[in-house]
């Protein structure tokens, strides 16, 4: 077992870490910005829209492409995939687009197909993060991923990468039908890994990664603020909160 600590905080006793992935060690503005200007792009080809429609409806998925930044209060940060697709097949109504969310669905996955096969153009880790996983794994530490992206994609960037040793789980939306958020893909995780959530942490980048952590019966959770989402922000949900994974020490 190993104890996690930083100027402000301790986590005594754990042997198993399960990591969020965009915004966690994957760089989300570059990497979801991408994705969702190739999404839209899709949309107003499909359906005969107007261009100048480009940059609302990023916004709407909560890209600023003026800024190119994910916002902190934007769906892709706050919510899952399918309520994302909820929301934005809503918008897309209102605006007289005669969409369904099963189209939304079928062309979000259309999309994250071209998106993989040039995974090195749009796909850029966070060091210091994967530097402390590698530390972690060293330490015989056991390891998975909870995400909301699919887990086929996460194990494509893994092996882009050739970070499979990494990680002894992934998994992804596909893998339950239950949300990140219910608690239900880290209870799947941890029963996959043989792990005792007692001696377990998450970390993650946002607040539905604690509140995946909390009702999957992982009681802490570190959040760093490498994602969307300011470091005083995420206090309020979390006391174990750092700007980036290389201000833990592990020992």
């Amino acid at each position: 077992m190993i104890n996690l600590k930083t100027d402000n905080f301790e986590i005594d006793n754990i042997d198993t870490i399960l990591f969020d992935k965009d915004g966690t060690f994957i760089d989300l503005h570059y990497f979801w910005g991408k994705m969702t200007e190739m999404r839209v792009l899709e949309i107003i080809k499909r359906f005969n829209l107007k261009e100048d429609l480009f940059s609302a409806l990023c916004l709407k998925l909560g890209y600023d492409t003026l800024n190119g930044k994910m916002l902190k209060d934007g769906i892709t940060a706050m919510y899952s995939r399918p309520v994302i697709i909820e929301i934005f097949c809503k918008d897309l109504n209102n605006l007289g687009v005669s969409i369904t969310e099963f189209q939304i669905e079928e062309i979000f996955d259309e999309v994250s197909k071209t998106f993989y096969e040039n995974m090195s153009e749009y796909t850029k880790p966070i060091e210091n993060a994967i530097n402390f996983i590698k530390l972690v794994k060293s330490k015989g530490i056991k390891t998975g991923i909870v995400t909301s992206d699919a887990a086929e994609s996460t194990l494509l960037t893994l092996k882009h990468f050739h970070w499979e040793r990494l990680f002894d789980v992934v998994i992804g939306r596909e893998s339950t039908k239950e949300t990140k958020e219910s608690g239900i893909p880290v209870k799947l995780a941890l029963e996959k890994l043989q792990s005792n959530p007692k001696f377990t942490v998450m970390i993650g980048d946002a607040p539905m990664d604690y509140l995946a952590a909390k009702n999957g019966g992982v009681a802490r959770t570190i959040l760093a603020a490498t994602g969307q989402i300011d470091e005083e922000t995420l206090l309020q949900t979390s006391q174990y909160t750092v700007s980036s994974l290389d201000e833990i020490s592990i020992c």
